[in-house]
């Protein structure tokens, strides 16, 4: 259903608020924290696939980095393929911000309270990641070309990924096909599986 102007900011709130219920609940793991409710192994097997698109060094934002699990375990896990990423992340939930400062103190002014649609950043970044779930439907293709037009650095490259739920028995969105439907041209693609062969992540990557 689409969501006209005067209700975006209803919106916005909205999800603000069940991601801080979510994410938030006192007693919750760090994994919780960055929503997810399953094991590090089937973690490590839906999310790291993200790196599938990052061939070289290079500042890494993450769009709605939550608690900074995810960029510390990508940037930890870039360095195992001998690829050194910086980590930046925003967020538009203030608290999670914190703890993202917290847990990756050495680069806490990498970090921002911000809601990615109308952020305005001070500096483009070489890769940056995002899930389209941030915005309502009816933005996706006007928050995407945004993203590319004023916060991805020449050269650099737009990550978009989609997760499934197992628990929900929810296969993740055929990303790749999706982004081209909304008229982007995609330069690479991947699946996050587990050892069963479930997919539990797809991305898709477009360069600027």
């Amino acid at each position: 259903m689409p969501v006209d102007d005067n209700a975006l900011p209803a919106w916005f709130n909205d999800r603000q608020q069940r991601i801080r219920h979510s994410y938030l609940t006192p007693g919750n793991t760090i994994y919780q924290q960055s929503g997810w409710g399953s094991t590090p192994e089937r973690w490590r097997a839906g999310r790291e696939v993200i790196l599938n698109g990052v061939p070289r060094a290079g500042d890494f934002l993450d769009i709605g980095c939550a608690n900074g699990l995810l960029l510390e375990n990508l940037i930890a896990w870039s360095a195992e393929r001998g690829i050194a990423l910086t980590p930046h992340g925003i967020d538009f939930v203030p608290e999670l911000v914190e703890l993202a400062r917290v847990r990756l103190a050495e680069h806490a002014a990498n970090f921002a309270v911000a809601n990615a649609f109308d952020w305005q950043p001070e500096r483009r970044y070489d890769f940056m990641q995002t899930l389209l779930e941030y915005v309502p439907r009816d933005c996706q293709q006007a928050y995407l070309q945004r993203l590319l037009e004023k916060v991805v650095a020449p050269g650099g490259r737009l990550i978009i990924s989609n997760y499934g739920s197992r628990s929900r028995n929810e296969p993740p969105l055929d990303i790749d096909l999706h982004l081209q439907k909304l008229g982007f041209h995609t330069t690479g693609c991947g699946n996050g599986r587990e050892e069963d062969g479930w997919v539990a992540t797809r991305t898709a990557w477009i360069d600027r």
